[in-house]
């Protein structure tokens, strides 16, 4: 009898034991990143500014038609930009239906009073409607779109919206929209004072006078390789730091691995045991990325999401912007945006700079500062010549807009003015003019 009683207090004080183990392992502050360390990437403490989706996706150009084919552009973070895409935004389209491209004379309707937007790398549409008030079948959903064309028809000066698919055979006509006749003309009205600018046969717009620019000088500050190593490695202390003769630094623990660029101050992560299994979906795949900055270095300014392509499904670049134009990265020196490969929501690389902006510098309705000098960018037939000159052989521009090439100081970076062509390939190619005021 007594060990029977021994026996069973034995059992009891075994099972005890091995609950108390249980909730010590799994239920305590942090277990959860323990115990799915493996599995998925550092959940670290927040090291920069966060962001969401809805910040990250927007026009980069917006073209007002005026008459007599007469059109003027805004530029992100300009006023009258912001006053459209505000009303926009608070707009809704829906009804919609799906229409050849050639069903339509779009250089008739580029004559004719309307808005333009343009989202030149091409957005999904399950990511746009973040932003906008979309109702879309699933057919328009499960596409992305480049442009969005409202204007007034000549034939009854009814409103039209059309989504121009990315693919670039079909284009989707809102049927249903709450956009007038008048709200149209009051925004056209905008540009009426702007500069003009002339249709180009490949698709983008050249001005008839030169666009005054500042190049500034803004002040770098910086992420240090060790919180970057605390913010990607789970036990930072099992890292193994490896010098290269050419300035690069490499650190690892056998499976992860940061590489530091420490004359670029450029950082390149990869994760070679990121998930392959799941639902690889692009949506998801973006959201990932973005929730993966947020946690780990931020968004120290305004970035906008370059899909790498239409129907890429892991490659995604957000490009930064200085007020209204986007900071171009050149051969001599890469900043100005990041680059993810995110597979099954996880991610696999990660490349950024280590510097940024310093926050003061960053707000589009902050004063320029006291060092900025205006340049002026060509225009008409001097910038016709210039895009015949550079551009090479065999190739043809899809897309013309300024942007900021950056130069190193010392704790300063210097943004000069370039106009910016996209090519038909999909590279980029700054061209070079020297116009100071």
């Amino acid at each position: 009898m007594r060990e029977n009683i021994k026996s069973c207090v034995l059992t009891l004080l075994i099972v005890i034991s091995l609950v108390q183990s249980y909730f010590l392992i799994y239920r305590m502050p942090g277990a959860d990143s323990v115990a799915n360390s493996e599995s998925g990437y550092v959940q670290a403490e927040d090291i920069g500014p966060r962001s969401n989706i809805e910040n990250l996706v927007f026009p980069d150009q917006m073209i007002i038609h005026k008459s007599g084919n007469r059109h003027t552009i805004f530029y992100p973070s300009s006023p009258n930009y912001n006053s459209i895409y505000t009303d926009l935004k608070n707009s809704s389209f829906g009804q919609f239906r799906r229409l050849p491209l050639q069903s339509m004379n779009w250089n008739a309707i580029r004559s004719e009073a309307g808005i333009e937007l343009t989202f030149n790398s091409g957005i999904p549409v399950s990511l746009l409607e973040r932003s906008m008030s979309l109702n879309p079948d699933s057919l328009f959903e499960g596409d992305a779109v480049n442009r969005i064309l409202i204007y007034n028809a000549a034939e009854n000066n009814t409103p039209r919206a059309f989504f121009f698919s990315a693919s670039g055979d079909v284009v989707y006509e809102a049927t249903d929209l709450k956009w007038t006749s008048q709200d149209i003309l009051r925004h056209v009205l905008l540009g009426e004072n702007g500069i003009n600018y002339q249709y180009a046969t490949g698709g983008y717009y050249i001005p008839q006078t030169g666009l005054s620019i500042p190049s500034v000088t803004l002040k770098l500050d910086s992420l240090t390789t060790e919180q970057m190593q605390r913010n990607l490695f789970f036990d930072p202390g099992a890292t193994r730091n490896i010098n290269e003769e050419n300035g690069i630094e490499i650190y690892t623990d056998s499976k992860r691995s940061l590489q530091v660029d420490t004359r670029q101050r450029w950082m390149t992560y990869t994760d070679p045991t990121a998930s392959t299994t799941g639902t690889n979906n692009v949506i998801d795949n973006v959201l990932s990325a973005v929730e993966f900055v947020n946690q780990h270095g931020g968004w120290p300014g305004t970035y906008m999401l370059n899909m790498n392509s239409a129907v890429n499904q892991k490659g995604f670049t957000f490009r930064q912007y200085y007020r209204s134009y986007p900071i171009m990265d050149t051969d001599k020196l890469r900043f100005g945006y990041m680059r993810l490969t995110v597979e099954y929501n996880t991610i696999s690389s990660y490349e950024r700079s280590l510097l940024y902006l310093t926050a003061d510098q960053q707000l589009a309705d902050q004063p320029l500062s006291s060092n900025s000098q205006i340049q002026v960018l060509p225009g008409g037939q001097q910038l016709i010549n210039l895009l015949h000159n550079q551009v090479p052989a065999g190739q043809t521009v899809s897309h013309l807009s300024p942007a900021y090439r950056p130069t190193l100081g010392n704790g300063v970076v210097i943004l000069t003015p370039v106009w910016m062509a996209e090519l038909q390939d999909g590279s980029h190619l700054l061209i070079q003019s020297n116009r100071n005021l």
